[in-house]
């Protein structure tokens, strides 16, 4: 590959931003990345600063992933639990509490479809 801005010279590398082959006389070592001298610096020191930061928060993303799955699984158990409660006080009384049997039974179909998204974003 050849560098975009001397066509004579053998390009040592290509810009993280632009992705053009880059000589040593226009490559800028910026980090852990190459960009065009004068041109791409700053977008790439953005972009070296942004996989930087995504590293560092990697481990804190997965506890907080982990934390709200757990906390929609309770979400799940609590629903089912009331829907349980609420469809069979419902239906032991159907003619005075009919709305109480299906509330109940909304409840429990929401219940069961919180617990299959949840397993389903595992």
């Amino acid at each position: 590959m050849r560098c975009y801005y001397h066509q004579e010279k053998e390009a040592v590398g290509s810009c993280r931003s632009c992705g053009r082959g880059l000589c040593p006389d226009c490559a800028a070592d910026v980090g852990k990345a190459l960009a065009c001298r004068g041109h791409c610096e700053e977008d790439v020191r953005a972009y070296v600063a942004l996989v930087h930061r995504n590293d560092k928060l990697s481990p804190q993303s997965a506890k907080i992933l982990k934390s709200g799955r757990q906390a929609r699984y309770a979400s799940a158990a609590f629903i089912l639990v009331f829907g349980v409660i609420f469809a069979a006080y419902g239906f032991s009384n159907l003619k005075e509490y009919s709305f109480m049997a299906v509330l109940g039974v909304c409840f429990l179909v929401y219940g069961v479809f919180m617990l299959w998204q949840t397993r389903k974003s595992k």
